[in-house]
């Protein structure tokens, strides 16, 4: 049997100008919705590989590598392919951005389901994130056909009698010990846990709609900081002052690192979760920016260090720090999702699962932008 190529396609375009990125984002979900039918068929396919000892891998594209991968709501067993080879009867997410990528020599009988640019092949079944059309970025454009999939692979094992294990945020006491618990992966299956079985398309659905809900409450909620943010990181940049981009997770820092985000701000990473971690030693000036596109806890050390320096700050992360509640100097952005960060539920299972916060947390960034564009 050779490669197997399903393709969803995220196109070149434009991160600045036109409608809101939010309202892009939103559209790039609800594409997602018409090619549910050909993603729950194609998950059968994985599903039954899985289940008979197959394994299951992401290549190609980093930020959408990492977005897969060892992170809360995602499943334990993805993992990133590197340099290793898959088996005949492994399963890979192969992740273009622009050009097509033709499988490695990997064993013909591999599975490979490639999320990204699609081509002209016609023989390749390919499922359009269409981020052309709605001016997205292509690394940012495949994050919603990914975890759409990868809902809807999670279905398609429940129906075999298959939950697959979830990871929990390590944010939450748990987290840490479920990796434990199940070896990081190594046990791919719950044993001691039974779910209701999922219905083609349902897990998807769930997705899409509770991740467009907490963009459309972003748009009515938090316009205004939005705005505001976008406006002193012009200001900054017009008068000769800084404009700072910190970020962490998954999707982003690559995803700022490798597009017009990291050529407009001065990048870097922060983490303010883990206090034993290094962060940045930019000394801040008056009339700079700092943006950071966070978690679940506020940048407190960020924070500070502006305010010392009078310079303004604007941070999207899920707790607010109220020693730094000046509406004149700071803002805070709530991404609108829970802190297990997963948004999607099944009868019968313990915790949620797949990620909101990188399609939430990155349109906010790529919104604030759009906006800071004189």
């Amino acid at each position: 049997m050779g490669h197997v190529l399903l393709l969803l396609t995220g196109l070149c375009g434009a991160a600045s100008g036109g409608s809101s990125y939010i309202e892009r984002t939103i559209g790039a979900l609800e594409a997602c919705r018409a090619d549910l039918p050909a993603m729950a068929e194609t998950a059968e396919g994985c599903a039954a590989r899985l289940v008979e000892g197959g394994r299951l891998w992401v290549a190609g594209q980093d930020s959408l590598v990492s977005e897969l991968t060892g992170r809360a709501g995602g499943m334990m067993m993805m993992k990133a392919l590197g340099n290793a080879t898959p088996g005949p009867k492994d399963v890979v997410l192969l992740v273009a951005e622009t050009e097509p990528v033709a499988p490695a020599p990997w064993p013909a009988e591999t599975l490979v389901v490639s999320i990204g640019a699609c081509g002209e092949n016609e023989e390749m079944a390919c499922f359009d994130a269409r981020a052309e059309a709605l001016g997205l970025v292509p690394s940012f454009a495949n994050v919603m056909p990914g975890w759409v999939f990868t809902a809807e692979l999670v279905g398609a094992l429940t129906r075999r009698g298959k939950m697959p294990v979830m990871y929990e945020t390590i944010g939450l006491y748990g987290g840490f010990a479920r990796i434990q618990q199940y070896q990081d992966g190594a046990v791919p299956y719950h044993e001691d846990r039974q779910v209701m079985p999922a219905a083609p398309g349902a897990l998807g659905t769930q997705f899409i709609e509770k991740v467009t809900a907490m963009l459309r409450r972003v748009r009515q909620e938090e316009a205004e900081d939005i705005a505001k943010a976008a406006r002193w990181a012009r200001e900054a940049k017009g008068t000769g002052k800084t404009a700072y981009l910190y970020s962490m997770g998954h999707l982003y820092p690559a995803e700022v690192d490798n597009t017009v985000l990291g050529q407009y701000f001065k990048s870097g990473v922060w983490y303010p979760m883990f206090r034993n971690m290094p962060v940045p030693d930019d000394q801040f000036q008056g009339g700079d920016f700092v943006l950071h596109l966070g978690y679940q806890h506020s940048p407190d050390t960020l924070l500070k260090r502006a305010h010392d320096a009078h310079a303004r700050a604007a941070y999207i992360d899920l707790h607010r720090n109220r020693d730094f509640a000046d509406p004149e100097t700071v803002v805070w952005i709530d991404p609108m999702w829970d802190w297990p960060d997963g948004c999607v539920t099944i009868e019968g299972y313990d915790v949620p699962f797949i990620p909101a916060s990188g399609v939430v947390n990155t349109a906010i960034a790529w919104e604030i932008h759009r906006q800071a564009q004189p």
